[in-house]
Parts: C-alpha cells; structure tokens; sequence
C-alpha cells in the first residue's frame, strides 16, 4: 500500500514547487517528516495522509497510486479541464507519430483554450 507513496508525495510536491517545508508547514509537522515519507522511512498516519491529499489538491487514491507513471489524475478538475487535456494528449500522440513540428489548428485551438481557462 506505501510502496509508491513517498515516490507520488515528492513526485507531486515538485510539480506544484512547494518544499518540504512549507508542506510540512500546512499539514502542521516538520520539513524533514515530510524527507521521511518520501524517502520511505517512515510511513504517515491515516490522518496526515488525509491531509496531504487535501493540501496538494489529490485524492488519496492518487497518493498512494501503483499506477503506471504515465497517468494523470484529473482530480479536482472541472469536467470541461479534464476533456481540455485528454483532447491535448490525443493531439500529442498524434504529432509524435506524424513527427510534425508545428502546431497543428486543432492544436492552436485547444492551448487557446487552455489560455481562457486560466485567465477566468
């Protein structure tokens, strides 16, 4: 079950630039408790994991996930993000397999999107 945890917890802390630190700051114990459970030295209680799923925005199925490292969770995206990146993947896989290097309209049209959604 905490096989691949302290892989997601450091895996997802980086994504969203945050140090231990300051996580271990929001969920209320040290930096370096948050060093143990990525490196897998110490595994969190139910309660902290519960935390950490709430303030990196995951569910704790994402957390403690053993799914392939080429998924994504979508969650906490609003259904319209989440067909927003499973069309951008799609057009991905297409120009890697077409070998293009400029983008294609659909392409254009969709990181458009993607524009809009931030700015609203």
């Amino acid at each position: 079950m905490y096989k691949d945890f302290g892989e997601n917890l450091k895996r997802i802390r980086k994504s969203l630039h945050m140090s231990q630190e300051y996580l271990g700051e929001k969920c209320g114990i040290s930096g370096p408790a948050i060093s143990k459970y990525e490196s897998g030295a110490t595994k969190p209680s139910l309660e902290v994991a519960m935390q950490l799923s709430q303030i990196l925005n995951i569910s704790l199925d994402t957390l403690f996930s053993t799914e392939a490292k080429g998924t994504l969770s979508t969650f906490g995206l609003t259904e319209e993000q989440s067909e927003i990146l499973a069309t951008l993947a799609e057009l991905f896989r297409a120009k890697n397999t077409m070998g293009t290097s400029s983008l294609t309209p659909e392409q254009s049209q969709i990181l458009g999107k993607i524009v809009a959604d931030f700015l609203r």
